[in-house]
């Protein structure tokens, strides 16, 4: 949280977009350092996040007013539609964005939603209620092939070829509709030896796959990341937390690939492309958690900030 506050160089009057409401926590705390006039656009893609932030507004002074007075605006929008939605809601553009791309507990927590090994329910994996593609679907529809790629790409799955088989194989006679199923499923297919050194469990890297395919999260992440080009102001921070390598991946490479500028090949004695830099790269060193911080939310370990200012 500090060095999300402290790199978006927040301020009093400052318009800042949240883009992932998630729990709240982001947004209140960015709504005290833009206080008193500052105004935040907070946007997140499960209607249910939404209503408890709004319904518990009343138990906090700063919020509850900065609701009335219109200096927050919540709505329920993926982050990949941050253009669109600052447009409609007339916002400007804004001195500072950020975007957390992890799952609250409360969604984890929460077995109707699926996303979790953890916890028995549906094999849903929806954070946004009114699609359709489930993952159920995924296991029980999507071919061979496609699973493999899923797993493999999204999961970085060492055994997805023979898991994708052994999901295709179990579905022709038994539905693979429950989370618990599921992980059953993996863990009797999962090589004894794999199990024995692996330090995370062997169901892992499907869940991971499947709910980034669920909700399409890599395609989004770039609409969200050229979007945001587009809604900040000039010196204005673009701030992004991933929590595993694909994501930070993508982050790491829009962030180089606009403070490059030009792509003309190396042996171009001058350029002929005419792109200039669009932004300048702030954290040269992705900042992760401390041990403190592991210590008080073990689930953060795997966060990575980055920041970059566009010119």
């Amino acid at each position: 949280m500090e060095e999300v506050l402290n790199g978006l160089n927040l301020g009093n009057g400052k318009s800042v977009v949240d883009a992932t409401l998630g729990g709240g926590g982001h947004t209140r705390a960015i709504l005290d350092g833009i206080a008193p006039t500052g105004k935040l656009l907070s946007l997140d893609q499960d209607q249910r996040a939404v209503d408890a932030f709004i319904n518990q507004a009343d138990q906090d002074d700063l919020v509850k007013e900065a609701l009335q007075s219109k200096r927050l605006l919540v709505r329920k929008a993926n982050f990949s539609e941050i253009a669109e939605v600052v447009n409609q809601e007339e916002f400007g553009s804004a001195d500072a964005i950020m975007a957390d791309l992890g799952y609250s507990s409360d969604q984890i927590e929460d077995g109707t939603r699926g996303l979790s090994f953890q916890n028995d329910g549906p094999l849903d994996m929806r954070l946004d209620q009114d699609r359709e593609l489930t993952a159920r679907d995924i296991v029980m529809t999507w071919s061979l092939e496609e699973l493999t790629r899923v797993f493999r790409d999204y999961g970085e799955e060492e055994y997805s070829y023979q898991l994708a088989k052994r999901i295709v194989e179990t579905r022709a006679s038994h539905m693979i509709d429950t989370t618990r199923k599921l992980r059953e499923l993996i863990e009797e297919a999962t090589p004894a030896g794999k199990r024995r050194v692996e330090k995370i469990h062997p169901a892992t890297k499907i869940f991971q796959a499947l709910r980034i395919a669920v909700n399409q999260e890599y395609e989004r992440l770039e609409t969200f990341l050229a979007g945001s080009l587009g809604v900040l102001e000039s010196g204005g921070r673009l701030a992004v937390i991933s929590f595993h390598s694909g994501e930070d991946g993508l982050v790491k490479k829009f962030f180089q690939n606009q403070a490059k500028g030009c792509i003309c090949p190396r042996e171009f004695p001058i350029c002929i492309c005419g792109l200039t830099p669009t932004l300048r790269i702030i954290t040269r060193k992705v900042i992760t958690p401390t041990d403190e911080e592991i210590a008080v939310n073990p689930r953060a370990r795997s966060a990575k900030l980055r920041i970059a200012e566009k010119i």
